[in-house]
């Protein structure tokens, strides 16, 4: 997989303030039983390298859907439940104001690069839509039943900047496209 030539993902993504990253089936699922509905390799290397060495914010359930925290990464877990782990490079706050907050200190102290990535689930996703300046979406080539979604981009809002095609092989379920969707008032 290689993204489109002439486009650095990592130098575009820095740009951004707040940038949501996602992988979604045709019909918007993105979970189903706390799990991913499908087994995509590549899309998985995308979102390792894409959100390296930034802050991540992802709700408990997402959080808890990980085997560990993600590696190299400040891992923010919105909760009003969740007791803190007591492990390096993981946080737990109580709100999203609190979880921007904290990922723009470590931003500004240079623990952590830019952007602050929002990993989900389909809540927080939804909370954060309107103060996310970039969507870094998969989209997935099925159409499957789940418990956990991603709003509908409002082409009024966005705008795709490029995309990237991987087919279907004997690595990966399903075809998809890795999508990159600006919010128009914030082109630069």
């Amino acid at each position: 997989m290689s993204e489109p030539d002439s486009f650095d993902p990592r130098a575009f993504h820095a740009q951004f303030d707040i940038a949501m990253i996602v992988a979604c089936s045709r019909n918007g699922v993105i979970g189903r039983d706390g799990d991913l509905p499908w087994h995509l390799p590549e899309d998985l290397r995308h979102f390792m390298r894409s959100t390296k060495g930034c802050p991540v914010v992802m709700g408990r359930k997402t959080y808890e859907s990980l085997d560990k925290p993600l590696p190299s990464r400040l891992n923010i877990v919105v909760s009003h439940s969740m007791k803190d782990p007591g492990l390096t490079g993981v946080m737990v706050v109580g709100g999203l104001d609190q979880a921007i907050e904290v990922a723009r200190r470590a931003i500004d102290e240079g623990e952590v690069g830019a952007p602050i990535w929002i990993a989900g689930g389909g809540t927080i996703y939804t909370q954060m839509m309107a103060r996310t300046e970039l969507v870094v979406r998969t989209l997935v080539d099925c159409v499957v039943d789940g418990d956990a979604s991603f709003p509908d981009l409002d082409p009024e809002l966005w705008t795709m900047r490029t995309s990237f095609r991987v087919d279907a092989d004997d690595r990966h379920d399903f075809g998809f496209e890795i999508e990159w969707w600006e919010r128009i008032s914030a082109q630069k």
